[in-house]
């Protein structure tokens, strides 16, 4: 068998786009012509690396083995695996219930939990689950649906908006962990404080 250089049968080009904000973030596509027909059979960095920049904004709020995950769930869904997406994406969404942060500071056990469906978790713990979540609890039924009885392009048509249900989910868990990382600074802030004052006046009299 003899191999060839590709272009000695087909003619390639490829095209270079740079964003104009930053001149570090470029793109490139390479195309062939083949019987009159254009064919793009190339492009760096992937779709599935360009979806996935996403979900680098919630690492810092995610379990390693959900922040990859979501990672794979996203690059499923930008190479047009939609069933395979869902599976992954339900399974963050139920340890973003199972697996919750504050569980000491909000008051509930893993005693609390056993037994119970998705749907009774979520109402159990609705005063501790962040408000977008308890909402549009719907989400949970629409991912297990997917797994079941939903086509690959149901699924795929269905992701941006489950997607980004998710990511609501992790903006309000971001926001409530630097309110509580806040508040104990300055929790610390007073009592330190307090208590240089109390000597500070102790030495007064």
């Amino acid at each position: 068998m003899k191999v060839q250089p590709l272009m000695d049968h087909h003619p390639t080009w490829y095209f270079e786009l740079t964003c104009t904000r930053d001149a570090k973030h470029e793109i490139i596509f390479q195309f062939r012509l083949d019987n009159k027909i254009v064919q793009k059979i190339g492009q760096y960095p992937s779709l599935a690396d360009i979806a996935n920049d996403e979900s680098l904004l919630y690492r810092q709020v995610l379990d390693p083995a959900d922040a990859a995950e979501l990672h794979k769930a996203i690059g499923l869904a930008a190479q047009g695996i939609g069933v395979g997406s869902f599976v992954y994406l339900r399974r963050v969404f139920e340890r973003l219930i199972a697996n919750r942060k504050f569980r000491d500071v909000e008051g509930w056990s893993d005693i609390d939990l056993v037994g119970r469906s998705t749907e009774e978790t979520i109402e159990l713990l609705r005063g501790h689950l962040p408000s977008f979540l308890v909402k549009n609890r719907k989400v949970y039924s629409i991912l297990s649906k997917g797994l079941y009885a939903l086509e690959e392009q149901e699924c795929l048509k269905a992701f941006e908006f489950l997607k980004h249900s998710i990511f609501f989910i992790l903006d309000e868990d971001k926001r409530k962990r630097e309110e509580l990382e806040l508040r104990l600074k300055v929790e610390k802030a007073i009592a330190s404080f307090s208590g240089e004052e109390g000597g500070a006046a102790e030495k007064d009299q």
